[in-house]
C-alpha cells in the first residue's frame, strides 16, 4: 500500500485525467463505427475498472471495496442492458422475416 498521504494521490488522478481523455476518443470512435451497439454498460465497466485500478495503486484496499460495491450496484444494469439489446435485436429480426412474408407487424 503506498498510503492515502503520499504523493501519488495527485499522480494517480492526473494519469486518469488523461487516461480518462484517451478512453472517451476511443468510445468516441467505437460510437463513431456501430462498435458499441448493445455494449455500453461493458464500456462503462471498463471505464471504472481502469479507475478502481487507479485507486488500487494507492490503497489495493479501498479499491477491493468499491470493486465490490460497483459489481453488487452495477450487475442487474449490465444483465439489463445486455438482455433489452438482445430482445431489441430479436425484435427488429422479426420484423424483416415479417415483413419478407407480407404481414404487418401490428397484426401479429
Amino acid at each position: 500500500m503506498i498510503g492515502t498521504e503520499s504523493g501519488w494521490i495527485v499522480a494517480v488522478g492526473a494519469a486518469l485525467f488523461m487516461a480518462g481523455f484517451g478512453y472517451n476518443a476511443l468510445v468516441s470512435w467505437l460510437e463513431r463505427n456501430g462498435y458499441d451497439e448493445g455494449y455500453t454498460a461493458l464500456l462503462v465497466v471498463g471505464g471504472v475498472l481502469f479507475t478502481l485500478m487507479g485507486v488500487a495503486v494507492i490503497d489495493w484496499r479501498a479499491a477491493l471495496l468499491a470493486f465490490g460495491a460497483f459489481a453488487c450496484s452495477g450487475f442487474w444494469m449490465v444483465v439489463g442492458s445486455w438482455w433489452r439489446h438482445v430482445n431489441a435485436r430479436k425484435n427488429g429480426q422479426l420484423a424483416i422475416v415479417d415483413e419478407t412474408r407480407g404481414i404487418p407487424r401490428e397484426q401479429k
